[in-house]
């Protein structure tokens, strides 16, 4: 019975060395595979900041982060890699893997409208729809896809359109009018507070009277 246990263990534990070797194995090859990949994009003379051979970006990010406070949003993260390369440009590639996949970065509104329009026919990210997938169960005009989306995109056109969109100026007006005397308050008192907290109840305001017709 005892032998029996002890091979058992013994076999369970090679499996699982085997198991293991083989995650590193594989954390190594594609480590080496995204690294080759961007040393090829920056001798190439692709724009990006200087790569690491072994540590990609990650010491950039590093660098970049220290000075921003450690709540800040990731949002903050391309701004001030090219605030310490300049000559980045509003295009740039990044390597943060594994803690992050192989990006490209563009901070230009031009550049961006050129990804997010209907006529660019770029895929959405994955991750859109993994993270709207819980809220709208994914019918949602974020999430949508080629012809699906435009027969939505069709019928939402008119709450979109200029004239509509004219009518709700006064409403937006004054929310934001409301919000911008939430800002001079905390100002005044000189006071910290939470900005994301304060302007995520002036959206969540806008939308209530804009798209549900609420009212105060």
């Amino acid at each position: 019975m005892f032998t029996s246990f002890s091979l058992d263990l013994s076999l369970s534990f090679k499996f699982l060395s085997l198991v293991f070797v083989a995650y590193i194995v594989r954390f190594l090859y594609k480590l080496y595979r995204i690294r080759s990949y961007f040393q090829k994009l920056q001798r190439d003379g692709l724009p990006m900041p200087p790569h690491h051979p072994l540590f990609g970006h990650l010491l950039v990010t590093n660098t970049a982060l220290s000075n921003l406070p450690r709540d800040a949003h990731a949002h903050y993260l391309p701004s001030q890699i090219r605030l310490k390369y300049p000559s980045l440009g509003p295009v740039y590639y990044l390597d943060m893997w594994p803690f992050a996949p192989p990006f490209l970065v563009a901070t230009s509104p031009t550049v961006i409208s050129q990804f997010t329009q209907s006529e660019s026919h770029l895929p959405n990210h994955p991750g859109i729809r993994k993270y709207l997938l819980p809220i709208t169960g994914g019918g949602d005009l974020a999430s949508m896809e080629g012809e699906e989306w435009k027969r939505w995109r069709k019928i939402y056109n008119p709450g979109f359109s200029a004239g509509n969109i004219q009518t709700l100026v006064p409403t937006i007006v004054e929310e934001v009018g409301i919000f911008v005397d939430i800002l001079k308050d905390h100002a005044r008192r000189r006071d910290m507070f939470y900005l994301d907290e304060a302007a995520i109840n002036a959206t969540m305001d806008v939308i209530g009277r804009v798209a549900l017709y609420a009212t105060r």
